[in-house]
Order: structure tokens, then sequence, then C-alpha cells
């Protein structure tokens, strides 16, 4: 995949994201599983968003979390239930 359609991807996530949407995001990857220390992992949570194609490369879905961490943290704030882990 370009990183053009990429980009237009991650912009329309966003506009998109809510603290529901990922309510709901979550609670579908954990019914999967939890991923090695427990929780989703935002990388993880990047591919689910992006519709968890196979065509995407780590490499991309790398890129696409580190454009998303911000949105992602300022919307997993209005979720008390959930909390965004800052790790190494």
């Amino acid at each position: 995949m370009a990183y053009e359609y990429l980009q237009e991807q991650v912009e329309m996530l966003k506009v998109g994201l809510t603290p529901t949407s990922i309510e709901h995001a979550v609670a579908t990857l954990l019914s999967q599983g939890e991923d090695p220390g427990g929780g989703v992992s935002g990388y993880r949570l990047a591919r689910h968003l992006l519709g968890g194609s196979p065509d995407l490369t780590d490499v991309q879905v790398t890129w696409v979390y580190e454009k998303l961490k911000p949105t992602l943290r300022r919307v997993l704030e209005q979720v008390p239930s959930l909390y965004y882990f800052q790790g190494d």
C-alpha cells in the first residue's frame, strides 16, 4: 500500500475515532485474546482500525500507529475503563 493511501486512512481515522469506537475495537481485540503482558498493543489496535489487511507490512502499521498515537491517547483518556500505557 502506498503511504499516500495510508495517510488518507489515518486522516479518516483521526476524524472518526470516538470513545465508543475505541471501546468497541478494544473489546473486539480482547475477545480474541490479550497481548503478552496484558491488554491490547497500540500496534495491534492500529492494524485492527485499518481493517486488519494482511497486505500491510509491519513497517506500514508502525507508521500508521505513530501518526495515530496522539489521537488514540486523547480518545482513550475519555474512556475511564481503558487507559493508554506508554512503554519504551
